[in-house]
């Protein structure tokens, strides 16, 4: 990548980062809310133009998309490779499939990811893809239920990763440090308080569900 493209990703970064504010949410200090660049749809498809920028060349079979937000970020960036999609949905919202052992979320309680039996082939490349990287529970759950499928893992895709929580670190502890991650911005980039806003500050209610 030239030295002109390279200064170009990184104004992009700081583009998505300046339209993702975070909020205190459910004893959370900084929950990032990806609607900011959803709503945003220049800044929307620079997220997918990057992704598929990395992606292109990477021999990706299928892109798995890890419930829910995964579901936005995916299809599009497999739209533009031309490869299928698949969803990793929570346990129990899929017919005929198959279900992974309970892992603990990134903040409060457990659950089970599935997948639709059959979907993919043995040893099919894939990409999974989510909106965050965390603790890391989430994509080590969709990992392991793959990987007992006989499915490679290529990589495993975020638009964040918050570093502070070493959720790379938890998959080498789960032996899945052969699975690359990459993320798109971290947390030192985003830095736009949403109660900054007097008129979010006003009507702002905490009112979702634990995390």
């Amino acid at each position: 990548m030239s030295e002109r493209n390279e200064l170009d990703v990184e104004e992009s970064k700081k583009k998505i980062a300046s339209v993702i504010p975070y909020y205190p949410f459910k004893g959370i200090d900084k929950f990032y809310d990806i609607t900011g660049f959803l709503s945003r749809p220049d800044v929307f498809q620079l997220v997918i133009d990057l992704m598929t920028h990395r992606y292109r060349s990477m021999n990706i079979d299928a892109i798995g998309g890890i419930d829910a937000r995964g579901f936005v970020l995916g299809p599009p960036v497999a739209l533009a490779l031309k490869i299928p999609f698949f969803m990793l949905r929570k346990k129990g919202k899929l017919p005929n499939s198959v279900t992974g052992a309970s892992y603990t979320k990134e903040y409060a309680g457990s659950d089970s990811l599935c997948v639709s039996r059959g979907v993919l082939k043995p040893k099919s490349r894939v990409l999974l893809v989510d909106d965050l990287l965390a603790t890391g529970g989430t994509f080590i759950a969709a990992i392991e239920l793959l990987k007992s499928l006989d499915i490679v893992i290529a990589e495993c895709a975020c638009v964040v990763e918050l570093k502070n929580l070493n959720g790379r670190q938890k998959f080498d502890k789960s032996g899945h440090s052969d699975v690359p991650i990459w993320s798109l911005i971290d947390e030192t980039l985003l830095t736009l308080n949403g109660l900054a806003d007097p008129e979010v500050a006003k009507n702002y209610v905490d009112d979702g569900a634990p995390h």
